[in-house]
């Protein structure tokens, strides 16, 4: 049986420090939110995962027979004591370890799978992507870009590669350089939501908010059940001066039903937002 695999995502929330700050108005006044909005991260880096029906298909049929196992830690590090020479064994524990936050141990089975005999059952672009998304939850940026540029090394063009290059630069200040890398996934891959969110996010740290719109826009189309696009997509058409279209946004993203923080500060930008188009706000 072939082993099944998908692209699974990762969140990951951006710090408010490299958010761009709301824009205090000289308009009317309105009620203050405690804190400025700012911009909500969706998806944002790609790891790489193993479905259900190829991971009970690599359990040896001893262990299968003598014991279940509820959890993949289990599973995997049983099939590592069983299989030590099997690159796949490998990546799947420390995919296991890394889902379950033993980052550490998962980056030893990650360096495991580079030092064993290339059996071709793991792509090197799988290896170095998962090696660099663990450096960057760690907080090594600078060891997550390295692993991600020998990732495309193997697999030039990788779209979710790149945006994760995108990502790492971004999170450095090296807006250019995130900019750039995030374009290239989009044109790759035009299809993909990441990318264009991670446009977003990178026009508007740099104020460049129209553009940071339309991106945000393109998103919600791709992603329509993506709450936060909407969030997004209304912040940035404020900041952009289009408040009948931040207020629209906005109250879709209501409609979401966000969680109670996050009602409060839709809320706080309604209100703020009717106050300067003489709109209602509906509780």
């Amino acid at each position: 049986m072939k082993h099944l695999r998908k692209r699974s995502h990762l969140l990951f929330s951006i710090p408010d420090d490299k958010m761009t700050p709301m824009k205090k108005q000289q308009a009317a006044p309105a009620p203050a939110a405690k804190s400025q909005p700012s911009v909500t991260s969706t998806v944002l880096f790609y790891s790489q995962a193993v479905l259900l029906a190829g991971v009970i298909a690599l359990i040896p049929t001893a262990i299968a027979r003598n014991k279940i196992f509820h959890d993949p830690l289990s599973i995997w590090e049983s099939a590592v004591k069983s299989a030590p020479n099997k690159r796949r064994t490998h990546e799947n524990y420390g995919q296991a370890l890394s889902t379950a936050g033993k980052l550490n141990e998962a980056l030893t089975q990650f360096k495991t799978v580079l030092a064993l005999p290339d059996d071709g059952s793991v792509p090197m672009r799988d290896v170095y992507r998962e090696i660099g998304v663990v450096y960057f939850r760690l907080g090594l940026i600078d060891e997550s870009i390295i692993a991600w540029q020998k990732g495309l090394f193997y697999a030039n063009g990788d779209a979710g590669v790149l945006n994760n290059l995108a990502i790492a630069y971004m999170r450095q200040g090296r807006l250019d350089e995130a900019l750039s890398h995030a374009q290239m996934a989009v044109s790759v891959a035009p299809f993909m939501p990441e990318p264009v969110n991670t446009m977003g996010e990178i026009y508007m740290a740099t104020k460049r908010y129209a553009e940071a719109a339309n991106s945000f826009l393109k998103y919600v189309q791709m992603r329509p059940e993506d709450g936060r696009g909407y969030w997004n997509a209304g912040l940035a058409f404020e900041r952009a001066g289009d408040l009948d279209k931040a207020y629209q946004l906005i109250n879709r993203f209501l409609a979401t039903d966000p969680d109670p923080n996050g009602r409060q500060q839709a809320q706080n930008l309604l209100m703020n937002l009717q106050a300067r188009m003489g709109k209602n706000v509906q509780r």
